[in-house]
């Protein structure tokens, strides 16, 4: 998705879940790929004013947002 002025957005279904990736400067994934687990998906915005990148990371359940930590990958 992509907003005027603001930065892209993706958005991946899980069945009755979607994670959404706010921030990014570039998106490699097209609309209705199917993606993996550890798939790069875009790249994460810099901001100007800080100098560092942010990714906005959310997950829901239908319409209830969950606590993303529980889907970050840990090494």
């Amino acid at each position: 998705q992509v907003i005027k002025g603001a930065n892209k957005v993706v958005f991946i279904q899980h069945g009755d879940f979607i994670s959404v990736y706010r921030n990014l400067a570039t998106v490699t994934v097209k609309t209705g790929q199917k993606v993996t687990t550890k798939q790069q998906i875009g790249t994460v915005a810099k901001s100007a004013t800080a100098g560092r990148t942010i990714l906005n990371f959310s997950i829901y359940r239908n319409n209830t947002k969950i606590n993303p930590a529980d889907w970050i990958y840990k090494m």
